[in-house]
């Protein structure tokens, strides 16, 4: 079995359990769930991890509008980079989507900063169920928490990034994520440690003043020299 063969077959086993898994919680719950925001590559330049995403749609809802029993394992993500590239059900529906998204991070995440590196990306939530405000997914049921952290540290090792990206400031969140020895590096950059690998963390895009052009210039220019690509 080659590399490729070997990564398919087991980022499909794990989405095929989350399928599986979640709905059953979700069921429990109603509340709508989903992993990826990228196509899955293996050994990425940066995975990027996010709390968990945002919004407050139902399970129920989310069935009724997909006509599905179960959401399957090929609709826990995007088939575009939404890092980069607005997808076109968005363009259709006249959403915002990630528009914020894709247009604080490319003040990071660019030529100019010697950081061009979004489209060999991969985006992922720590936590797969929604909620309005992050840090309201830890009141979830401690089994359901367990599991997505499980999951996703399983997720991490299959894909085996370059470097991982947390998005948050927020050092309570990340301790909740398994995130050790957490350390500031400056410019809104902070460090700690997953099981063994070093990981880096950033402030939400949501948060406007981190993400002024000055500041946005300085930690692209920051992780620029401290990412291994």
């Amino acid at each position: 079995m080659s590399k490729e063969q070997k990564f398919k077959e087991e980022i499909n086993l794990l989405l095929n359990n989350v399928s599986d898994t979640c709905h059953e919680f979700a069921l429990k719950i109603d509340r709508d769930f989903y992993v990826f925001q990228t196509p899955i590559i293996y050994n990425p330049d940066l995975l990027i991890i996010g709390i968990n995403p945002g919004g407050d749609k139902s399970y129920t809802k989310a069935r009724e509008e997909k006509c599905y029993k179960k959401r399957p394992a090929n609709d826990l993500g995007y088939n575009d980079n939404t890092l980069t590239t607005k997808p076109a059900w968005e363009i259709e529906a006249k959403l915002r989507g990630s528009d914020t998204l894709r247009n604080r991070l490319g003040r990071v995440f660019n030529t100019e900063n010697n950081l061009n590196i979004l489209d060999q990306s991969v985006m992922m939530n720590m936590i797969y169920f929604n909620s309005q405000k992050a840090h309201e997914i830890f009141s979830l049921p401690s089994e359901i928490i367990g599991y997505c952290l499980n999951t996703t540290q399983k997720f991490v090792e299959v894909i085996n990034p370059k470097n991982i990206l947390f998005l948050t400031s927020n050092d309570w969140s990340l301790s909740k994520c398994g995130v050790k020895g957490i350390k500031s590096l400056g410019n809104n950059i902070k460090e700690g440690k997953l099981n063994n690998r070093t990981v880096y963390a950033i402030p939400h895009y949501g948060y406007y003043s981190a993400y002024s052009h000055i500041n946005s210039e300085m930690m692209g220019k920051k992780l620029a020299d401290i990412l291994t690509l």
